[in-house]
């Protein structure tokens, strides 16, 4: 899907596809100069938003439930002190939910959604680093359900 647009060539470098025991993790990070969300903003740019809206036919037809992530930078400032970056990480991660939700993941298919706050940077050794801002949407790598009533 994301071949199909040319406006994905010039981000593509804000996607990483990870295979780990939990799953298919797709990462939307943010690069210098290339947000995915504005600072401090719970609402994605308009480029991510069209990202994820084209992500969402294909990941409705997958039988995985969905996991999303979000995360934010260390140090981050806020004017208002009671709304923190695990506020900002969790808005983030569910704004990605309704946008999916919107453009055709059904609602049983999202399994959580998740704010990490800076508890997880992508990398370590500078924290602060713009690409450690980021979501993360998880294919549940798990056994499909079986029907109620089916014996094995």
């Amino acid at each position: 899907a994301w071949q199909e647009m040319p406006e994905i060539t010039e981000i593509s470098s804000n996607i990483i596809l990870e295979e780990t025991e939990e799953g298919l993790n797709i990462l939307l990070i943010d690069q210098d100069g290339r947000s995915m969300f504005r600072e401090g903003s719970k609402y994605p740019y308009e480029t991510t938003r069209r990202l994820l809206a084209k992500m969402a036919p294909v990941l409705s037809q997958m039988p995985n439930r969905i996991e999303i992530t979000g995360h934010t930078t260390a140090g981050r400032q806020s004017p208002d002190p009671s709304y923190t970056g695990w506020d900002l990480s969790t808005e983030r991660a569910n704004v990605a939910r309704q946008i999916l939700n919107e453009y055709g993941v059904p609602d049983d298919q999202f399994f959580g959604v998740i704010g990490k706050a800076d508890t997880e940077p992508m990398f370590p050794n500078d924290p602060y680093l713009a690409a450690n801002r980021r979501i993360g949407i998880l294919l549940k790598a798990e056994a499909p359900p079986v029907p109620p009533g089916h014996k094995l």
